[in-house]
């Protein structure tokens, strides 16, 4: 047996590359201190290519607090944060972050220094136009957040262009702050490679996920969840590029070999919410049931261009008009009619058997509506659901036995249904 069929070596080779990538990012912002170079702090969902665009190294506490989690150190970064007065309930990585800035956590542990100015934007959540305005206080940098109204399923095409003009124009607001801010000018020439670098990095992405389409899956999470860094802090730059495909022909190899990336693979399973970042190993324990995760919304939100309606012509002659419009469709965004049908869609393309809802107790945008698109999936598709409890990086809110006990019981109902 080879070395790449063998249950414990699930991972594609490639991605080992992710940790040369990381290093590479963290170093990126050690070299733009020690240079002078303007740095800033920006959300999930922000145009962080912008950033690249204009020579500003960026910086993401979300990111950050992951690198705190997968170090087991989020959980007392959050109980620092909780002792200043913030709440049990509020968002995890936000208290991960308050308190690692508190504790002046380096890189490694997920901390996050101070940077020139901070860019947020409500297009996921407003709590991270909250969280940056009090660092933002905090620390007396310049704060820029874009404001991103919701397209629902009653907008008409007027209130639609409407939306576009009126992000479009917050963008372009962006750009003389970050000329006022830090003095560098706008330069074309550089906002097209970076803009060109960031298409080309999210279509080989797309790529990797049809690749999960195959029976049996190439591709695991171990894979995923870690190759979704680039996305999140790198759009815009060449090197993740070849890391992705890498990623792709390694896999592609494995179809063309009928191996998948586990031994015997019997249900195939979709994973909607944040992973628990403080236990991935959690997501192993699939193993023991001839079961494997073959899509995660979320990593593949992040993917961006994804919009039938922006073109690759578009993004290259028109990157602020086609930024104004991906920031109103991506996926955390969509209404729950628009969620419903994509749900749908995705679990006949990629032959799911069933779906894993994750009912984050700390995340708003993850679990509103969660138990009406389980219903909805369940009554009107005959889809199987099952909604868990967690968190995404407070480890005191997962009960590991009562989840897997649960998930044990709802692979029973999924054998069930494939013996009729």
């Amino acid at each position: 047996m080879s070395k790449v069929e063998t249950k414990h070596n699930k991972m594609l080779n490639a991605t080992q590359g992710l940790k040369n990538i990381m290093g590479r990012h963290f170093l990126a912002i050690e070299q733009a201190y020690r240079d002078g170079k303007p740095t800033a702090w920006a959300t999930s969902g922000s145009p962080v290519e912008m950033l690249y665009a204009m020579d500003v190294q960026p910086m993401l506490p979300e990111n950050s607090a992951t690198v705190s989690a997968a170090q087991k150190l989020s959980q007392n970064f959050i109980e620092i944060a909780e002792e200043q007065g913030y709440s049990y309930d509020l968002c995890s990585y936000f208290k991960t972050n308050v308190g690692a800035v508190s504790s002046n956590a380096g890189m490694t542990e997920g901390g996050t220094r101070k940077p020139r100015f901070m860019l947020s934007t409500d297009v996921i959540c407003d709590t991270h136009v909250n969280w940056f305005q009090v660092q933002a206080e905090k620390m007396n940098v310049p704060h820029f957040t874009i404001d991103v109204p919701h397209v629902v399923s009653n907008t008409n095409n007027r209130q639609l262009q409407y939306f576009k003009k009126y992000i479009s124009e917050q963008l372009y607001e962006f750009i003389d702050f970050m000329q006022e801010v830090t003095g560098h000018e706008y330069n074309e020439e550089k906002a097209r490679e970076v803009t060109e670098n960031s298409w080309n990095l999210s279509m080989v992405w797309q790529d990797i996920y049809k690749l999960r389409k195959e029976v049996p899956c190439p591709i695991s999470t171990r894979d995923t969840f870690g190759g979704l860094f680039p996305l999140f802090t790198m759009p815009g730059l060449k090197e993740p590029i070849k890391l992705y495909k890498r990623m792709y022909r390694e896999a592609k190899q494995r179809v063309d070999s009928g191996i998948g990336a586990l031994q015997n693979e019997e249900f195939r399973l979709m994973f909607e919410g944040i992973p628990f970042w403080y236990h991935l190993k959690f997501f192993s324990k699939l193993e023991q049931w001839n079961s494997i995760i073959v899509y995660e919304p979320y990593t593949y939100a992040f993917s961006k261009y994804m919009n039938p309606n922006v073109t690759k012509e578009m993004v290259f002659s028109k990157p602020i008009e086609a930024m104004s419009e991906l920031m109103m469709s991506f996926w955390y965004v969509y209404d729950l009619e628009t969620r419903i049908k994509k749900f749908a869609e995705t679990v006949e393309e990629w032959k799911i058997d069933g779906v894993l809802l994750h009912e984050n107790l700390s995340c708003r945008p993850n679990s509103c509506g969660l138990y009406d698109l389980k219903k909805h999936l369940m009554d009107d598709f005959d889809i199987p659901c099952l909604v868990i409890t967690a968190d995404m990086n407070d480890p005191r809110k997962l009960n590991e036995i009562q989840v897997t006990n649960q998930i044990e019981s709802f692979i029973e109902i999924l054998r069930k249904r494939k013996k009729k």
